[in-house]
């Protein structure tokens, strides 16, 4: 396909050769499922830790553990079988200079930036807020003019803003209610009715226990500050297009590549790259009707932005080739469930429904029954990373494990583990490590992959393609950067990345 890219020299200079070995066969699910071996996943999240670990312990993009990630992915796909591709774009980062809290002349010593706030310094009296904020009623009038400190928990970061702040409070200070760390995110404004957020920071769970006691229904002398520059930064996607099969039907599979910047990944998303390189090997075993390209996404944490960037500078005439996405997110979460996004919108009121994404999510519901395992729906939101597909037309589903929602007792009777707990402890955190991964998922979402890649790749008989031509989303301009957006990614179900918006 032809996208706007950035091609290394390495990959500008491969020769293309047969894209097939000769006499291969054409790819069949079963034969392609049992290619695939849980010692190769495991020996792939080895790999994958340790470039993490050599890399201050994260992944997230325009690191060098995420530019080492691309590089070992590229290291994994055979340049014989696939055209490899990177595709180069900008981000605006977010630095930020001074972030900080103090009070009574203290300054406190563990402060995190919210991302969305504001740009600016506060100083004000600081009031402790009833209950959790998030209810108007929370705020007294005698908030106005004043820093209104807040307990995390209940409701999303950016509802405490906006209330906040339609009370009339200077600033907002959010104290956690676990001694996690955590990267909090606002979202946007226009998401909470208000037309901007109020300066805001958030601080541990002890300073904000020791913070309400000292308070007590008082008042302190405080200063909070928000306080940051923006930064260009480069990224890259990663696109390996058979060079077998009919390239004006093109079966589109990906999975983002970044992880945040506490921790490693190794689940989130750690997962569906190794789950898209083991198949993308197996599959050179065999030919193809129909080509297939898998992507590695890039900066997906920050608001879809690697595929964000494919789909909104994909001519119309590439993206009329497209005959759908597979999105694969989590595949291996210690929690699990086996959640399919609902693309028929049984379950989930959806805007995205069509009958092409109901087609997918019955071939996935079809895949987990005759593997002999439940399966359950989850919303088709948008939130992940084949959003920018379903704004162009082009249907799209995929598999889904857990995040940091909270497992039911009806499912943990459906697919065993913990109820009460969440399907990944870890999401977001530094302990999404190498031993945050159950196998067993995590074989059986790799498998879901290679089903639904031997599929499509044999026949897609039945399916809506050709498609009636979509008005395609306003173009970016080439050498516009992407601007972060975390409120895009997050899963209204079964948890998922940028729960850093909830509270």
């Amino acid at each position: 396909m032809k996208v706007s890219t950035l091609v290394l020299p390495a990959l500008a200079s491969a020769t293309l050769v047969a894209a097939a070995p000769a006499g291969a066969p054409l790819v069949e699910s079963n034969k392609l499922r049992r290619v695939l071996l849980r010692s190769e996943l495991k020996a792939r999240a080895q790999e994958l830790q340790a470039i993490a670990t050599a890399n201050n312990g994260t992944r997230a993009w325009g690191t060098p553990g995420h530019w080492d990630t691309l590089t070992w992915i590229e290291s994994h796909i055979d340049k014989n079988y696939y055209n490899v591709e990177r595709q180069y774009f900008n981000i605006t980062r977010q630095i930020f200079d001074d972030v900080s809290v103090k009070v009574d002349g203290v300054r406190f010593s563990d402060v995190n930036g919210m991302t969305g706030s504001p740009n600016g310094t506060v100083s004000a009296d600081i009031l402790a807020i009833p209950n959790l904020g998030c209810e108007a009623s929370d705020y007294p009038a005698s908030v106005a003019g004043k820093i209104a400190l807040v307990h995390r928990g209940s409701c999303n970061f950016g509802l405490k803003n906006a209330l906040a702040g339609t009370a009339g409070a200077a600033g907002l200070v959010v104290w956690n209610n676990d001694p996690t760390s955590l990267q909090p995110t606002l979202g946007a404004p226009e998401d909470y009715n208000v037309t901007e957020f109020i300066v805001s920071a958030f601080i541990t769970q002890a300073d904000g226990q020791a913070l309400v006691t000292k308070l007590g229904t008082g008042t302190l002398p405080a200063t909070v500050a928000n306080v940051f520059h923006e930064e260009i930064d480069l990224t890259a996607n990663i696109l390996a297009t058979t060079k077998g099969g009919d390239q004006n039907k093109i079966i589109s599979v990906g999975a983002h590549t970044d992880s945040v910047k506490a921790g490693p990944g190794i689940n989130d998303n750690g997962s569906g790259t190794i789950a898209q390189i083991e198949v993308a090997k197996a599959l050179t075993k065999f030919s193809v009707n129909n080509a297939i390209q898998f992507s590695w996404w890039s900066a997906e944490e920050d608001g879809l932005l690697g595929s964000r960037y494919y789909t909104s500078h994909l001519p119309e005439e590439e993206a009329a080739k497209i005959v759908m996405n597979l999105n694969f997110d989590m595949l291996a979460s210690p929690n699990y469930l086996y959640a399919i996004y609902d693309g028929d919108a049984s379950a989930f009121p959806s805007p995205y429904a069509t009958n092409g994404s109901a087609l997918i999510e019955k071939t996935f519901i079809d895949f987990f029954a005759d593997d002999g395992k439940e399966s359950v729906p989850t919303a088709f939101d948008g939130r992940s990373d084949y959003q920018g597909f379903l704004q162009i037309g082009i249907p799209a589903g995929g598999v889904f494990m857990g995040a940091e929602g909270i497992k039911t007792a009806e499912e943990a009777v459906l697919f065993g583990g913990q109820a009460g707990e969440p399907y990944d402890a870890c999401y977001h955190q530094a302990c999404d490590d190498i031993n945050n991964l159950d196998y067993g998922a995590f074989i059986t979402g790799a498998k879901s992959i290679a089903d639904a890649v031997a599929k499509y790749g044999r026949s897609i008989a039945g399916f809506p393609f050709p498609r009636a031509a979509a008005k395609l989303i306003p173009r970016t301009p080439l050498a516009e950067p992407m601007v972060p957006n975390p409120s895009l990614t997050k899963h209204a179900r079964h948890g998922g990345c940028g729960k850093a918006l909830e509270a």
